[in-house]
């Protein structure tokens, strides 16, 4: 009679280190966040590009991959989906316990994700490769390089980048009857906006009014959305039924904390600095209303903020159109 002693159970120690990679990674994690980014915009004239969304990920990436894989002899793969499992773990409870916006997560998340991915990937394999002192020195400098770079960040400087975006509707009515409802647009209700990515996926604040005060240039909008945005729209060209331009006026307290804490519309790394309505008269008793928005980036990452802002300025510029378009229909 022969017997069979059991095979040792070798993922045991495994699943231990992986809890106790998640659980380290998560917590220096948090402590990367309260050292980088809390405080929002109210503390700083800055955002820190390069430690808040790039160096920061890879840090927490990097510290789950030494401590699960010190030798570095798994398949890197794993790591990469160990480290987006910290890094998700992390943004979920930045939005639910510590005041995040949606409209940062989202932007930050694909910066978030690839600088991840590379911090694991490097990671593992130095540690494949050198699996001595360099290697153990590697894993402890990765981690500190975004508190490491901090510091220096308020003395980069960046080019200027102009953008515009533009929305058209086309209207059945006139230019005079288009423009009663351009000029002010007052107490609008959920249900005559349209659907859209940033209000109704990210939670973007909606529209709500923009009142007149005054007439003519040097007359004020105040524009109001919901969740607390305030903000002035001071006219620098008004043409009766024709055209209305504005320069935008931001308070401190245009847009809330709880609604965004990172992002400042009114500062160097980002100015909305104007808009405007064209109406042109087109046949069959029709207008054609344009709405620009000007504004100007300047970070290390222009192209990808244009993208974002691009995405949110023409669901909000859709908002508005849609309920003028309605309206003037209407009457």
């Amino acid at each position: 009679m022969s017997s069979t002693s059991p095979k040792p159970d070798s993922a045991t120690p495994l699943r231990t280190r992986l809890a106790i990679a998640f659980a380290l990674a998560f917590f220096y994690g948090l402590l990367l966040y309260f050292a980088i980014w809390a405080g929002g915009t109210e503390q700083r004239s800055w955002i820190p590009f390069l430690a808040g969304l790039f160096l920061m990920p890879m840090a927490i990436a990097s510290v789950a991959t030494s401590i699960a894989d010190p030798r570095g002899e798994r398949p890197i793969w794993r790591h990469i989906r160990n480290g987006w499992l910290v890094i998700w773990a992390l943004v979920a409870i930045s939005l639910l316990f510590l005041g995040e916006g949606g409209i940062c997560a989202v932007m930050a998340a694909p910066c978030f994700m690839a600088a991840a991915a590379a911090g694991s990937a490097l990671t593992s394999a130095v540690l494949g490769h050198l699996r001595r002192r360099a290697g153990t020195t590697f894993a402890i400098a990765l981690p500190l390089l975004p508190l490491l770079a901090l510091p220096f960040e308020p003395m980069l400087s960046y080019a200027d980048h102009h953008g515009a975006v533009t929305s058209v509707r086309v209207i059945d009515a006139s230019p005079e009857d288009v423009w009663r409802h351009t000029v002010a647009v007052t107490d609008i209700k959920r249900g005559e906006l349209p659907f859209s990515f940033s209000h109704d996926i990210v939670g973007a604040p909606r529209p709500e009014s923009a009142t007149l005060e005054g007439h003519g240039v040097g007359a004020v909008r105040h524009v109001r959305w919901s969740r607390g945005v305030r903000f002035d729209e001071v006219i620098t060209d008004w043409e009766r039924n024709r055209h209305l331009a504005w320069t935008f006026q931001f308070g401190e307290d245009a847009i809330p904390a709880s609604v965004e804490a990172h992002i400042d519309v009114d500062s160097a790394y980002l100015k909305v600095a104007t808009g405007e309505y064209t109406l042109d008269a087109l046949p069959g008793g029709r207008t054609r209303l344009t709405l620009t928005t000007r504004y100007i980036i300047a970070t290390p990452i222009n192209a990808y903020c244009d993208f974002w802002g691009r995405i949110f300025l023409d669901d909000f510029h859709g908002a508005v159109l849609s309920v003028i378009k309605a309206r003037a229909e209407k009457a």
